[in-house]
């Protein structure tokens, strides 16, 4: 195997999500295909809601333990 492969292969990967994609349409059935096929090698997954972590998990079968969120910041105006 190439220097290079071997390399790649031992790097960690992190996806964040920061969509919403549904379950009825071909659209989304086709993106949740896609989406199972590049996170199967992902070692870890960032969600910017829970709502955004549920949906994730169930379109690309992913353990929730591989999950997590971390909302978005924002600020108040004092």
């Amino acid at each position: 195997m190439p220097k290079a492969c071997r390399l790649f292969c031992q790097l960690q990967v992190v996806f964040t999500d920061h969509s919403l994609f549904g379950f009825a349409d071909v659209s989304s059935i086709l993106m949740n295909q896609l989406l199972k096929c590049v996170l199967c090698d992902v070692h870890h997954v960032i969600c910017v809601s829970h709502t955004s972590k549920e949906n994730t998990v169930l379109r690309a079968n992913l353990q929730a333990s591989a999950v997590s969120v971390i909302p978005n910041g924002g600020y108040k105006e004092l």
